[in-house]
């Protein structure tokens, strides 16, 4: 489970507790001041360990957010009782700075927007086209600004997660604006292939139901 969610802090349930093991559980006794153990893995040697209460959760995952992490949550999904073996858990929710819903995530007195970023030509030059949602309240902006004001763009959205084509942000993530990405934003790499416009076009026309 781990594998498939490399960029987020894994907490899998474990009964009343979630926990978080090896560099997830170094990572959470820092930032959330709670206690780190080990659990004995055989020829694996000790691996690092620190869990949370259920009941007290949302607390935790809302500091983790608040400091730019990405939550996956790993629920059990069958009844230990009838469990045969290993109970079966799967990945349920996965908690950004930019895809949080539950009001004690959102900062109530502005949008919580998660932007899109890819190059853009203009009148002046090379730009950036910026895409921001508000996925709590479903506002949806969209604006292509040269490099010289791409920056001031970005600071009046006040992004908390930016995402960018991979090859870009590997490569030099500063030509898309003169300041690069803002600071302290999550920054959340996707594949080339979904910034194709001709898929864009049609997400775009499936979402809002036009005909093209």
């Amino acid at each position: 489970i781990k594998a498939r969610h490399r960029d987020a802090i894994l907490f899998f349930r474990m009964g009343d507790f979630y926990e978080t093991f090896a560099e997830d559980a170094v990572e959470a006794a820092r930032v959330l001041g709670i206690t780190l153990t080990a659990r004995n893995n055989g020829g694996a040697g000790d691996v690092p360990l620190a869990g949370v209460p259920v009941k007290a959760a949302p607390d935790y995952v809302r500091k983790l957010v608040a400091r730019g992490y990405r939550v996956a949550i790993c629920e059990q999904v069958e009844d230990p009782k009838l469990a045969k073996g290993i109970v079966k858990r799967e990945v349920i929710e996965t908690i950004t700075p930019g895809a949080a819903f539950h009001d004690d995530l959102l900062d109530g007195a502005r949008n919580t927007f998660c932007c899109a970023l890819a190059p853009a030509a203009t009148p002046d030059g090379p730009g950036v086209a910026v895409a921001a949602a508000d996925l709590s309240t479903g506002e949806f902006r969209l604006a292509v600004a040269g490099r010289r004001d791409a920056d001031a763009l970005l600071a009046r959205l006040a992004p908390r997660e930016i995402i960018v084509r991979r090859d870009l942000h590997d490569a030099d993530e500063a030509r898309l604006g003169e300041g690069g990405i803002p600071d302290g934003a999550l920054v959340t790499p996707r594949e080339a292939w979904e910034f194709d416009p001709a898929l864009a076009e049609q997400e775009l026309a499936r979402q809002f139901a036009l005909h093209s």
